[in-house]
């Protein structure tokens, strides 16, 4: 990665032709998809680069998730951002199924809004408010919050539910 990565900055250099990249070399699954965005974010924040592909020994579902997941993360592209906690010892939910079941829901929005999902009463209000839709997870329920009001309070798996409904009222979600 770090060659491809000295090209593409040599060749940006000295020519104006449009430039493709790719980490070919990445390999597969979550080592290929970080050895992809660590070697695309670096060109890509420099400027570099007009087209890409992230190439990866996995389906080409995974490839276009994973590009589109690093032009997000960058700024280069509209859409929506998750953020979630880790899991630390404030934490009482089991929080990947809950961050998994939202993510999903996200795959087809294409609006650019934030969405949070956070585990604990500590930083989670907080964060939750501040996003677009934002769950703060407790004991066994969740507060949910649009664009700093608060909407009410629910069990889990129905506030999950619920986030999801309030996507829809945004018109998240493209017409089908």
């Amino acid at each position: 990665m770090p060659r491809t990565v000295a090209a593409n900055r040599l060749f940006s250099a000295v020519s104006d032709y449009p430039l493709h990249l790719g980490i070919t070399e990445a390999g597969f699954g979550e080592s290929g998809v970080i050895k992809s965005s660590c070697g695309l974010a670096i060109l890509l924040a420099e400027g570099i680069g007009d087209t890409l592909r992230v190439s990866l020994t996995d389906p080409p579902t995974d490839e276009i998730r994973a590009g589109r997941q690093i032009l997000l993360s960058l700024g280069l592209l509209s859409g929506p951002q998750l953020v979630s906690c880790p899991t630390c010892g404030r934490c009482k939910q089991d929080m990947p199924p809950i961050t998994r079941a939202v993510a999903e829901a996200l795959q087809s929005v294409r609006a650019p809004l934030v969405v949070a999902v956070m585990g604990c009463e500590v930083n989670g209000p907080g964060e939750a408010r501040e996003a677009d839709i934002g769950l703060a997870a407790g004991g066994k329920s969740a507060v949910l919050f649009r664009r700093g009001e608060q909407l009410g309070t629910w069990p889990i798996a129905e506030a999950v539910e619920r986030l999801i409904a309030e996507l829809r009222a945004l018109d998240a979600f493209p017409e089908t």
